[in-house]
């Protein structure tokens, strides 16, 4: 099982990603969302994958993406 790109984009939009906003290299700061939207993606992510993750302002939700691909290939080992 992989973390893919749409198992991301749902959660993103789910905590205030802007719509058309598809650039996943930028940093959560540059996409605006805020501490609070950062928990909420954690706690989605833990809820769904079981994957624990402290999402920080300066990573970006492909940082987040290779984190829970390999929580889950740990998980699978």
């Amino acid at each position: 099982m992989a973390f893919t790109e749409a198992d991301l984009r749902p959660l993103l939009l789910a905590v205030g990603l802007a719509p058309g906003q598809e650039d996943y290299s930028l940093t959560f700061d540059q996409l605006q969302l805020d501490s609070l939207a950062r928990v909420e993606l954690a706690t989605r992510v833990e809820d769904r994958f079981g994957i624990v993750l402290e999402v920080a302002a300066d990573q970006s939700p492909a940082d987040v993406a290779v984190l829970v691909n390999a929580g889950l290939g740990e998980a699978a080992s």
